[in-house]
């Protein structure tokens, strides 16, 4: 499927800034063509402007000099005294260049007329382009000047073919250059998606663990319940009552099981709400401390706390979401400590940052550990799990303190144990 999917959104990326690199280049290339074709036609009109100057002042026409400029510019020149062809064209021209001078004239005598029939000026000229058998293309020039009483009449001519050849060598540098561009884009885009879609699939990948660990521990109470009911069933006095107290006691685990699964799918769909109020950190962790004093008797592990002797001020939060995670942290010290140890739970306030520790000396994380404690399901010390943690309590921690844009920091304590920093 992701397979599919990562083909699928690498055509769409190159289609898409191919299509745009394709755009572009066509965009400009016709600019730059449009360009070229002015200064080319304009070069032309320069060089003809010039040619009919020097023959206006001549008084005699040199045909060394036309034969020079003709070889000089690469020009075709015809000349009409009256209308009537000089003989120097048929003598210097080839059957080709007839056939081109007659159709140039022939073209500018259906479309100017005016010019092509005399003019009322000294000079007159105009120049344009036309095909004359519709492969080669021509720059043209008719000029009319008034001589002894006359009129000449020249027909200028100048191939196209040089230039469109730097166009075609253009166009097809246009192409190679996309078609390489294409490649890139194609070889970068199979780059980039896998990137974007390898949260997607490590997502997928966890969501799969998260099932599969989520059904684990439904199944065993639920077995258990199950189990014990049909026990039930035939036992009578003490013993229904034992196998009655263990089904109570699975389905009290069921529901704070669901009750995590429910906060955690809140955190992962956006909506978990807090409650955030001004409250006083001080009087929250004094209430905590003496919720679980009797629990870390039975334990046998002295639960400590220490205030600053100075007020903090009231710290913006979700009072009751702060002490669960402070639960989480004190449960879970309880629960890995060691009798005669001791479990301290401390706050400090500086820069505006309200630090809230719960430090112990009980058997510690190990490093390897350390980078999964706030993965979901995940025990470091599974033979010594109790039966009342899933293995959720610190990724429950997690998201309410990065809902509140706090921080959890995770540290040894010297000696041995563990120390748990809330930022807030």
């Amino acid at each position: 499927m992701y397979k599919k999917l990562h083909r699928r959104l690498t055509l769409l990326f190159t289609g898409i800034a191919g299509a745009i690199l394709i755009i572009m280049s066509i965009s400009y290339l016709y600019m730059s063509e449009k360009e070229l074709s002015q200064n080319h036609f304009l070069t032309f009109s320069s060089k003809a402007s010039s040619l009919i100057s020097n023959l206006e002042q001549q008084s005699d026409i040199s045909w060394e000099y036309l034969s020079k400029t003709s070889i000089d510019q690469n020009f075709i020149l015809a000349f009409y005294d009256n209308d009537v062809p000089l003989s120097r064209n048929q003598i210097v021209l080839s059957q080709k260049e007839l056939f081109l001078i007659e159709k140039a004239k022939q073209y500018a005598e259906e479309n100017f007329s005016e010019l092509a029939n005399g003019s009322s000026y000294l000079a007159a000229h105009l120049e344009f382009s036309f095909s004359a058998d519709n492969v080669e293309s021509y720059q043209a020039s008719i000029f009319n000047i008034r001589k002894n009483n006359g009129i000449l009449t020249g027909i200028i001519l100048s191939s196209r073919q040089s230039f469109l050849d730097q166009l075609k060598r253009q166009r097809f540098r246009f192409l190679a250059l996309n078609i390489i561009g294409i490649f890139i884009l194609l070889f970068f885009s199979w780059y980039f998606t896998g990137k974007l879609i390898t949260p997607i699939i490590e997502a997928r990948k966890k969501q799969t663990a998260f099932i599969a660990a989520a059904s684990h521990e439904l199944r065993t109470p639920i077995a258990v319940i199950g189990s014990a009911i049909s026990a039930a069933k035939s036992a009578e006095g003490e013993k229904k009552e034992h196998f009655f107290r263990i089904a109570e006691e699975e389905s009290l685990r069921l529901s704070t099981l669901a009750d995590d699964l429910l906060l955690l799918n809140r955190t992962d769909t956006g909506r978990f709400n807090l409650n955030k109020q001004p409250t006083e950190l001080d009087t929250l962790l004094l209430n905590t401390f003496e919720s679980f004093e009797p629990l870390a008797k039975e334990h046998c592990i002295d639960l400590q706390i220490q205030l600053p002797e100075e007020s903090v001020p009231n710290c913006v939060c979700d009072g009751e979401r702060i002490q669960q995670v402070l639960g989480i942290f004190i449960s879970n010290a309880l629960s890995y400590g060691i009798s005669g140890g001791y479990v301290k739970l401390s706050l400090s306030y500086s820069d505006s940052v309200f630090w809230i520790m719960t430090e112990d000396n009980g058997v510690g994380i190990a490093a390897e550990d350390k980078p999964h404690i706030f993965d979901r399901f995940y025990r470091a010390d599974k033979a010594r799990s109790e039966k009342s943690h899933f293995g959720l309590g610190l990724s429950i921690a997690k998201e309410i303190i990065d809902a509140h844009g706090g921080k959890i920091i995770v540290a040894d304590t010297p000696g041995g144990g563990t120390r748990f920093f809330i930022l807030l």
